[in-house]
């Protein structure tokens, strides 16, 4: 059984690392990037099934990343924005986002976002 790739998509290191030892810790096998342009160099190099991301970031915010994805033909992975900004009304939100997390948030709350995530059709 190969174990679901995961792209950390965050500026704050500290927070990056934290997720990423949680989220290796429960079985995913996780990749990192630092910023939005960062992040799309690694999608189309590593095809996560994964990406939670930041969405004000230096550089390439999440909105920017989401529209380059849409262009690079990589929009059917499952996005989870984590931000410290509100989420937006659903109407409002792009369709690819999954889950909108406000920050802060536990890697327990993230696995079961995760693992429903996985589970619903899309």
């Amino acid at each position: 059984m190969t174990r679901p790739r995961i792209l950390i998509v965050e500026d704050n290191s500290d927070v990056r690392r934290l997720y990423a030892i949680g989220l290796n810790q429960r079985g995913y096998e996780v990749k990192l990037a630092a910023n939005g342009a960062e992040a799309v160099e690694r999608i189309e190099a590593e095809k996560p099934d994964f990406i939670l991301l930041d969405w004000l970031m230096p550089l390439m915010n999440g909105g920017e990343v989401l529209e380059r994805l849409g262009r690079n033909g990589t929009s059917s992975i499952d996005i989870i924005v984590i931000s410290g900004q509100p989420a937006p009304p659903e109407d409002d939100r792009d369709p690819r986002i999954r889950c909108w997390l406000t920050k802060p948030v536990g890697i327990d709350e993230l696995v079961s976002v995760l693992q429903r995530s996985a589970n619903e059709p899309r």
